[in-house]
């Protein structure tokens, strides 16, 4: 048993040098990772903005508007509003929006359709276009009025085959909410500085753009067909292996798309429960090597504060159970802090860092819960509930 122990003390203090070492290099390349400077460049790239909308009534109106607001020359963009079965009246919402605007297309996937879900409804939405630039949102966000001029003047001084642009929460309300900005944040952070090393490990199909030709170079969402979420990151997988340095994120304040964090516990789970969906076949090698770094660690905590509570006369060189989690548990909370300060005075949330040591305490729970039950638990998402 005291082997044992000493092990697990072992592996958790070498997992925590190699979390540290991935960590500080995200901060270090966000650092280095400057806001683009735009030539005077003249943006005439057609855009074709897709929305894929499922029980928005409440919100489409508001993500439609943001996009007829945008500064970039409206002849150069057209607005396709895929309404994916739903149940509520976004239908009609779209309707009325399509005769008050020209440049609105609507399409109607059909409840009982077995050719349903987003990535259904997104390779609708781009067969039906003629842009050459495919910029993808939700029907829940909002953006500023800069937001595709500054997609498009990247794309056009770039030539990036995929833009990965940053999303994050806003109007948030309690402190439930607000813990959710920190996470979230912080994985924006990850996946743009990821793409500084030319690594591609998450994006948000929120916020993203790509070409429609390299679109149909790979197959759209052909091979991912199966799984209810991925219309992002597996699409990012594939223009990564057929172009390994055509993705770029945007880091620019005018690029960035705003949504609403989940209200309640039941909706956060579902969602987490979503995004895991994919399955850990499903991610590439570095995606893969990632999310065993940090689900191990986070697993690795969570075992010695557990063995904290009955075993702390073991340790390494006298250093028990209880005063190893704190030390390690610290630098974990210094790290992060680091890394959600950058990420926070980006997306001017700075704020919110005061609830950083209660959210490192409960990612911990967090991550180990839903890393072991999310890729084959049932869940609900928008009405739908997985087989």
């Amino acid at each position: 048993m005291e082997f044992l122990v000493t092990l697990l003390l072992i592996i958790t203090l070498l997992l925590c040098l190699g979390y540290v070492a991935l960590i500080a290099s995200y901060c270090h390349a966000w650092v280095k990772m400057k806001p683009p400077v735009f030539s005077a460049e003249l943006l005439t790239t057609k855009v074709s903005v897709i929305i894929a909308a499922r029980n928005e009534e409440n919100s489409i109106a508001n993500c439609v508007n943001a996009v007829l607001q945008q500064t970039y020359p409206s002849q150069y963009i057209e607005i396709i509003i895929v309404d994916d079965a739903s149940e509520d009246t976004t239908g009609n919402k779209i309707q009325e929006l399509c005769k008050k605007h020209e440049n609105i297309k609507s399409i109607t996937l059909e409840a009982g359709n077995a050719a349903v879900g987003k990535k259904q409804a997104l390779t609708l939405g781009i067969q039906q276009s003629n842009a050459e630039l495919i910029v993808t949102t939700d029907a829940d966000c909002v953006m500023n009025k800069n937001w595709l001029k500054t997609i498009v003047a990247f794309y056009q001084q770039t030539k990036a085959k995929m833009i990965v642009a940053p999303v994050v929460f806003h109007n948030e309300k309690s402190v439930f909410e607000k813990m959710q900005t920190l996470e979230f944040m912080s994985l924006i952070v990850s996946g743009g500085a990821s793409l500084y090393y030319n690594k591609a490990i998450m994006c948000n199909g929120a916020n993203l753009a790509y070409t429609r030709n390299v679109f149909y170079e790979v197959n759209g969402f052909k091979g991912a067909d199966n799984k209810p979420s991925g219309d992002d990151v597996l699409l990012m997988y594939k223009i990564k292996k057929k172009y390994p340095d055509s993705i770029k994120f945007l880091k620019h304040e005018d690029a960035i798309v705003f949504t609403d964090a989940q209200p309640n516990l039941k909706g956060f789970i579902d969602q987490r429960k979503r995004w895991a969906s994919k399955g850990f076949k499903a991610l590439n090698t570095e995606t893969k090597k990632v999310s065993l770094l940090v689900y191990g660690f986070n697993f690795s905590l969570f075992a010695v504060m557990i063995l904290s509570f009955c075993c702390k006369a073991v340790g390494i060189y006298g250093i028990g159970p209880v005063p190893l989690f704190c030390v390690l548990f610290g630098i974990k909370c210094l790290i992060d802090f680091l890394l959600l300060f950058l990420a926070s005075s980006f997306f001017k949330k700075r704020k919110f860092l005061i609830y950083l040591l209660a959210e490192e305490l409960l990612y911990i729970f967090y991550v180990v819960i839903i890393g072991f039950i999310g890729s084959y638990s049932k869940y609900e998402w928008k009405g739908r509930k997985t087989s």
